[in-house]
């Protein structure tokens, strides 16, 4: 490069933009005298002595003013300093200054927008493009630079929690959130963010992506294609539909809420959407085309550390086929379904606990294109599923806190999260990923996942599809049957050994034995490790495989419980006071004077003659969560607590109704060899942890524990007495004062998950 060169690329800048000019100049003086190339007072003697005002120099005094100069003196200052710099800078370290401070004010430029809530996306998007284009990349002289930018752009877009800021801006680059922008719906305002679930995702990513530039990680791994609705369209849906009397419905009673939400739910099922979201909406279906697509929720306080709102709001799986109308009118159907959730009773009795009701939650959406193939025209992953980088739960003794865990199903991984129907996932500690939960042939077949989630194509919807009858319908097309089935022959449970083993449907079971025979679990786990140290925090994250590659399909910070001091179970309590002991899945902690237990015995639950009686046990039990003291009571009740489906298997609870209990019991009486899905990784569990409930499975019929049936019995139901309108629940629904039941004594229990004991006892 000559002077000439650069001389020109000055004018050009000069004429352009003067006040980049001068820029200009003044780092090329800061850039001389930072390498001892230029004397400042030496300079100073220059300027005065062009502007013929003398040269008088003063000791050094921190009392004097610096030397006065007249106003207009800086256009000296800078001839000089291009002088200065000619005689002792090469034209391309010019040059490169010039470059540099454009480049600088573009980043300028981009924070200004990102900090202008005012400013439209697509003025924000367009100049992070000319940032980008120009010198291309994101790199200026000082890295500040750019990160006060990334910082900008994160709080704009992403979220207003400082601590998700400053590791955000750490890792998201610009170039990442012009990507985002590229897939962003346009909407009529411009003040929305795009949620929890939005954004860790894109900072997991960031995360991974850089931890393979820096060779840190290996793994290979994709994100479906996805789009963004910010959270303000739930806004604007509202005002468009005259529905803003819902504003303020979180603040009523808990029944009053319960009671409104179905007609919620249809108000905005039959809602129209606002004009400029409808045609951004569209132009979204235009780029997938007819894959299927889920509709995940992603509002502004959700996957936030302490309070993930985990399976509060709904996803949504839709086919995506049809008419371009047909298509249109599916995805604004979902979508206005998750809008409504906002206002369901469980989500509201969630905010309330955490004093987050006054925080005015939206609704941003998070679009993503379902993972798998299509296989006779049924869409799925071949195994997804959720994985932890930390293990709150163990289900043997040699599985560490620090092993991480993971839950595994084939199809949707809908049944990993979910307590769904009489089904279990695969449980893998990941760094002993064949040390199984079940030992059993028969445990195994029986304790395994019998439907798998899909969406099929042909029938247009998702669907809960029995394996035997997915498996017959697409054989041998599904990828890596070997790796996830084994096969159940005479009582033996046999690996599928090559690609052309002999099998039936019906002898199929799932155990991902070939899965975690390879790498796929160290794989996972140093996905999850290498998360874990980008957030600092532990990790939860959903994943899908689709047979050739890996998706990460959402990240946020694990739910964890305060650490527990541990206390030694007592040996010295009498056998008539104590009231039941337990010996498998213990967690650490202690409860003490409580006042009253809530039980639900599995023989009276499971003899209730229809479905509606069983929800009328749910309604009896949320009642009783209002009505008891906070924290003073228990509740025992049978093997699944919260279940969806067939609610045979558990009271179909919801967060809302078990809230302010201290501990939940499952109760699991003997089925033969009977193991009940302990909750490990759900999103009921994680309500558990992050509300400080205690979590305790009990096996009544086991010889090595105690279970007082006679107190359970000869206890006093107090039901009709403090919920007279659920007096005829009393034969399944007991209410235990204890004081009253045990002579004044109060209730107490101690849980030692290092020795796995616990014991409940009155003292």
């Amino acid at each position: 490069m000559t002077e000439t060169d650069w001389r020109e690329q000055f004018d050009d800048l000069k004429r352009r933009r003067p006040e980049l000019a001068q820029r200009v100049c003044r780092k090329l003086l800061v850039d001389m005298h930072r390498q001892g190339l230029l004397d400042l007072d030496a300079l100073d003697d220059e300027v005065a002595a062009l502007l013929r005002l003398g040269v008088v120099r003063h000791r050094d005094d921190p009392n004097r003013p610096l030397r006065q100069m007249p106003g207009g003196s800086s256009a000296t200052l800078y001839d000089l300093a291009l002088q200065h710099a000619e005689r002792h800078l090469s034209p391309e370290q010019i040059s490169a200054a010039i470059r540099i401070t454009e480049k600088r004010h573009l980043a300028y430029e981009v924070s200004r927008l990102a900090e202008d809530f005012e400013s439209p996306l697509v003025d924000l998007r367009a100049k992070i493009r000319e940032f980008l284009d120009f010198a291309p990349g994101e790199g200026v002289e000082s890295r500040e630079d750019v990160i006060g930018t990334r910082a900008s752009l994160a709080r704009r877009l992403l979220t207003d929690q400082l601590d998700f800021i400053s590791v955000a801006k750490q890792f998201i680059r610009v170039s990442d959130f012009a990507e985002v922008l590229d897939h962003t719906v346009v909407t009529a305002g411009n003040q929305g963010r795009l949620g929890g679930k939005a954004a860790g995702l894109i900072l997991a990513s960031a995360i991974l992506y850089r931890a393979q530039r820096e060779e840190r990680f290996s793994g290979q791994f994709r994100v479906p294609n996805s789009f963004f609705v910010p959270a303000n369209g739930i806004l604007e849906f509202i005002e468009h539909n005259g529905l803003e009397e819902l504003i303020n419905v979180k603040y009523r009673p808990r029944e009053e809420v319960r009671d409104e939400y179905p007609l919620v739910q249809r108000l905005f099922k039959s809602g129209e959407f606002p004009p400029t979201l409808h045609e951004g909406l569209k132009a979204v279906l235009d780029q997938v085309r007819d894959r299927p697509l889920v509709v995940r929720s992603s509002s502004l306080l959700e996957d936030r550390i302490g309070h993930a709102f985990s399976g509060k709001y709904k996803s949504l799986f839709i086919s995506n086929k049809g008419t371009d109308e047909q298509r249109l009118e599916m995805l604004e159907s979902a979508i206005s379904e998750i809008y409504a959730s906002i206002f369901g009773p469980d989500p509201i009795e969630y905010r309330r606990e955490r004093g987050l009701l006054d925080f005015q939650e939206l609704m941003g959406i998070l679009i993503q294109e379902v993972v798998g193939p299509e296989v006779a025209g049924i869409v799925l992953p071949v195994f997804a599923g959720v994985a932890f980088s930390r293990c709150e739960m163990r289900w043997a003794s040699r599985i560490r806190r620090t092993d991480g865990m993971a839950r595994i199903v084939v199809g949707l991984g809908t049944r990993a999260v979910d307590r769904t129907g009489d089904d279990y996932p695969v449980l893998v500690a990941l760094e002993q990923p064949t040390l199984r939960a079940t030992q059993q042939p028969e445990e195994i077949y029986r304790y395994s996942q019998h439907t798998v989630d899909v969406v099929d194509q042909r029938a247009g919807q998702f669907d809960s599809v029995p394996l035997v009858d997915l498996m017959t319908r697409v054989g041998r097309q599904l990828p890596m049957t070997a790796k996830v089935f084994s096969i159940y022959r005479d009582r033996q449970v046999l690996p599928m050994i090559g690609v052309m083993a002999q099998f039936e449907p019906d002898e199929l079971v799932i155990t991902c034995d070939g899965l975690l025979r390879s790498g796929f679990a160290a794989e996972l786990k140093r996905m999850l490790d290498v998360l874990e140290e980008g957030l600092g925090e532990p990790v939860d994250v959903e994943f899908a495989h689709d047979g050739g590659d890996l998706y990460l399909l959402q990240c946020r910070a694990l739910s964890h419980s305060l650490a527990t001091r541990r206390v030694a179970v007592p040996r010295d309590v009498s056998r008539a006071d104590q009231l039941f002991s337990a010996n498998r899945y213990v967690q650490t902690g202690q409860l003490r004077d409580l006042e009253w237990i809530v039980l639900v015995d599995p023989r009276d639950y499971e003899s209730l003659p229809s479905e509606a009686a069983m929800r009328r046990v749910a309604d009896a039990v949320g009642a009783l969560n209002t009505a008891l003291p906070e924290r003073r009571f228990i509740l025992m009740g049978p093997g699944r607590w919260g279940s969806r489906g067939d609610i045979r298997l558990g009271v179909p609870v919801t967060y809302a109704d078990i809230c302010h209990t201290s501990l939940l019991v499952e109760i699991a009486r003997q089925r033969g060899s009977y193991l009940p899905d302990v909750s490990f990784g759900t999103h009921f569990f994680q309500d558990l942890v992050e509300s400080s409930i205690f979590y305790l499975p009990l096996y009544p019929d086991d010889p090595e524990v105690l279970w007082n049936e006679a107190f359970f019995d000869d206890a006093e139901n107090s039901l009709g007495l403090v919920l007279p309108q659920f007096a005829d629940m009393e034969g399944v629904v007991r209410l235990i004062h204890v004081p009253e039941a045990a002579g004044g004594r109060l209730f107490h229990v101690v849980m030692d998950g290092e020795e796995e004991r616990a014991l409940g006892w009155v003292r």
